[in-house]
């Protein structure tokens, strides 16, 4: 296995905060389809917020996820509740979220979406880290 790239920031307070999360989206559905291999980034939270994951297939899809196991009871409501409205579908187990784009979706439309995840219901607005790997553990560079 390769030693891991440096996370990328996305500082969600800078005007080019879709560029970057455009970035990261292209990056992962990319390495994804080239390899054939299922792939995630990680988008970092602060403590007791809600982590965004962005799933890419070899297909070409891409799927955003927000579990809820870390939040407290009142923060949980409050982002399934926003999620909700924003049309995420609530997961089997009901302890999470997914939004799901088929392929050919500009990465910029699941970008925004990543980012309106990142700050419902008063998460802070502050920078945070994504790290990337596939389904094999290898480290995908966002940079």
């Amino acid at each position: 296995m390769s030693s891991a790239p440096p996370p990328v920031t996305v500082d969600l307070a800078d005007f080019d905060a879709i560029g970057a999360m455009s970035a990261v989206v292209l990056a992962v559905r990319s390495h994804a389809i080239e390899s054939g291999v299922d792939a995630t980034a990680t988008v970092s939270a602060p403590d007791g917020w809600h982590e965004v994951v962005v799933g890419a297939r070899g297909s070409g899809h891409v799927v955003l996820g927000v579990r809820y196991t870390e939040l407290s009871t009142s923060r949980r409501h409050n982002v399934s509740r926003a999620l909700a409205q924003r049309q995420w579908q609530l997961d089997e187990d009901h302890d999470g979220v997914t939004f799901r784009f088929p392929p050919g979706t500009d990465p910029t439309t699941a970008a925004f979406e990543v980012l309106a995840a990142l700050t419902s219901s008063g998460a802070p607005n502050a920078p945070r880290q994504v790290t990337a790997v596939d389904a094999h553990g290898t480290p995908i560079p966002l940079a």
